[in-house]
């Protein structure tokens, strides 16, 4: 497969419109693919249908852009690319489709308030007027699909094709969505969020089966004409809510996983190690973009620093970068991007890819639960009223992420389909709102092997409050408790530096619960109420809810299992706390539950280290995921690892690490960490 080997991708991006003659009139596929060959590119991502739906090629079946005036830049840059042994990666838009939009008024999506996405104007979430959205569920849509893919991969000789936009912006109301589930279900589509009505969760999942099957649908329609093609699907929706029906069943239709991220280096590093786990083969691709933070900011460009940050975390996890550079409208970019900028990062990033691909050692792993991507508090409502940002499906498990990072405790993200064969000690569900009974014989399975499970907040399916010991009974009313650790957590060195009188505090409400089975379980806190209900005007303090009720139910426990491993759950996210001292206490759990850590190190909170096996051969990477630029220097960090290796030479150059060994344990010390180091033990 083309894949193999090829890290370093590019797309100019390019949806433009048409109304003005100079729109794309400057377009020069040779300075293009000159710029991208003296880069150090690999491939090319070429625009074919974008969302305006006006095609850069000659078609049959909808508009070429008239500012090309016939020229088939398409089919011009997929040659150049080729001539210049760059890979030729088609991009075709779904569902956001301007052209099919206004030539196809049945085809539209229909919003909860009977419109379509164009009714509206200067709203969030795609409802600004701008983006003509169409149905996948539609069979006048699905045809013209067809015969577009049909068109554009029996033209063109493209290695493979990025299938935009697999996701639903809004939950629609089309004739074609009412009458495919009145089918399935013999009832009417619902308009109500209600997360306790069964009905209305599951009709949930159906749209989410709907995303995979149209994905499918589109996937195949590619692989009939050329099965050679590879298909990537837009997967960056995967850490959307609910809304959007982006879940893990996608990867069963792609050949890679891929999609666009504008946030975090924090963000990145999980969904490197999501997309890792749950592609079908690697390297996965990580996109993001040239302008800096995102390209609204059409004019700016990230530092260097940022930008090597980007294509060497996404290396490290065995993954390809796609730098995704806004063009000019007419048709011009920015030459230095690539024969200065991109050429110094890719020179030094190459020199590393042959190091990575191996095996990523971690102690503990993230479930990252695509189904559940919504918050059990979500107040019922009508389906307009809905939130597009619910709080904890991935602020919990992002948290963790950042507990374990800022702790140097090597960690993975995984999809249901790693759970069964996962080797970390510690399987982490961070307040998952709902566990479906398929993911649960996974749970189930892993468990079997050996394995443990940190619970924090929901337990969302009784055979897991079965396997805790516990029954829970709902969230207390209180929005603002604590956490009172025993005497037992304390002996177990547990929730250290609080005590009855200075409990955990729980910015929120927390989940209730009774002891169901006390066999081989220890209660590690109990649940304390301020001394007033919270939300009213009665207080004890005017400024806080101080502690003022204790009570004996159960709000933190630990179940010893018969197979070795233990169940710790907690009644609320500890991993999302501000307060540092909370945060230490999820990351001491961790450390009880993991015992023996892989490594050790004393790298500061933003630095992440890395460990990967490959060829019998032990790697690290150092990485200063500073978020904001100018990322400073690091100095004086160290790395104590278990091993029979008496030395580390930095790569790729070889020379000898400053290191000492002794009881089996090798000491290394970095010298100055600028972006990232990697090194391997010799």
């Amino acid at each position: 497969m083309w894949i193999e080997g090829n890290y370093r991708r590019n797309l100019m991006d390019m949806h433009i419109d048409d109304w003005d003659p100079v729109f794309l009139s400057k377009l020069d596929p040779d300075a293009y693919v000159a710029a991208l060959k003296d880069a150090g590119v690999q491939a090319a991502m070429i625009k074919g249908k974008p969302h305006t739906g006006l095609c850069y090629y000659p078609t049959k079946i909808a508009r070429m852009h008239k500012g090309l005036k016939g020229f088939d830049f398409f089919g011009a840059m997929v040659k150049k690319c080729h001539e210049n042994g760059i890979a030729a990666e088609g991009y075709f838009t779904q569902i956001f489709d301007n052209w099919a939009y206004e030539n196809h008024p049945e085809w539209r999506i229909v919003t909860g308030d009977g419109k379509g996405m164009r009714d509206y104007r200067g709203e969030p979430n795609f409802k600004s007027g701008r983006y003509g959205i169409v149905c996948p569920n539609n069979e006048g849509y699905r045809q013209y699909v067809r015969d577009s893919l049909a068109e554009l991969v029996g033209n063109y000789d493209i290695d493979g094709i990025f299938l935009d936009m697999t996701f639903w912006p809004e939950v629609c109301y089309c004739p074609a969505c009412r009458e495919k589930y009145r089918k399935r279900t013999g009832k009417e589509l619902p308009v109500t969020v209600d997360w306790a009505d069964p009905e209305w969760r599951e009709f949930v999942y159906i749209r989410e089966e709907w995303m995979a099957e149209y994905a499918q649908f589109a996937t195949e329609c590619v692989k009939r004409i050329k099965p050679a093609v590879t298909v990537e699907h837009q997967f960056s929706m995967i850490t959307a809510p609910w809304i959007f029906g982006s879940t893990e069943m996608l990867t069963d239709h792609v050949d890679y996983s891929g999609g666009d991220y504008y946030g975090s280096f924090l963000q990145q590093t999980f969904i490197n190690k999501y997309y890792k786990n749950v592609s079908p083969n690697l390297p996965f691709i990580y996109h993001t973009s040239r302008c800096d933070p995102e390209l609204v900011y059409h004019t700016t460009t990230k530092t260097p620093d940022e930008l090597l940050l980007h294509v060497i975390t996404a290396l490290v996890h065995n993954g390809a970068f796609l730098l995704v550079d806004a063009i000019n409208p007419d048709g011009t970019f920015v030459p230095s991007v690539y024969h200065d900028l991109m050429k110094k990062i890719y020179a030094n990033t190459s020199r590393f890819e042959k190091y990575i691909s191996g095996d990523l050692v971690h102690d503990a792993a993230i479930w990252f639960a695509s189904h559940a991507k919504y918050d059990t508090g979500e107040p019922k409502t009508g389906v307009m009223q809905k939130t597009f940002s619910p709080k904890y499906y991935m602020e919990c498990p992002l948290g963790a992420a950042s507990v374990m990072r800022a702790d140097n405790i090597p960690f993975e993200v995984i999809g249901t389909k790693n759970i069964r064969k996962e080797k970390a000690k510690v399987l982490i569900l961070s307040h998952v709102a709902e566990i479906r009974d398929e993911e649960m014989d996974e749970i189930e399975a892993y468990l079997r092997n050996g394995g443990s499970l940190l619970i924090s907040g929901t337990v969302a399916n009784k055979r897991l409050q079965e396997l805790a010991g516990i029954r829970v009974t709902g969230t207390t009313e209180h929005s603002f408790t604590y956490m009172s650790p025993t005497k037992e957590a304390g002996e177990l060195g547990l929730f250290k530096g609080f005590d009855e009188m200075t409990p955990l505090t729980v910015p929120d409400r927390q989940v209730t619960a009774e002891i169901a089975d006390g066999t081989d379980l220890t209660v590690l806190a109990t649940l304390t109420l301020p001394y007033t209900m919270t939300d009213t005007s009665d207080f004890a303090a005017i400024h806080s809810n101080p502690p003022g009720i204790h009570t004996d139910r159960p709000c933190a426990v630990l179940k010893k299992l018969k197979t070795g491993g233990k169940i710790i759950w907690t009644a609320a996210p500890v991993e999302i706390s501000r307060p540092y001292m909370s945060r230490e206490a999820f990351a001491d759990i961790l450390r009880y539950m993991i015992a023996t850590p892989s490594f050790t190190s004393n790298a500061p909170k933003f630095v992440e280290v890395l460990e990967w096996e490959k060829g019998g051969e032990r790697y690290f990477a150092v990485i200063n995921e500073q978020e904001e630029a100018p990322i400073a220097p690091m100095y004086e960090i160290s790395i104590d690892v278990e091993t029979d290796r008496k030395k580390a030479v930095l790569l790729p150059d070889g020379g000898e690490m400053d290191t000492s060994y002794e009881d089996g344990v090798l000491h290394i010390r970095l010298p100055k960490l600028e972006v990232f180091l990697i090194f391997k033990l010799s």
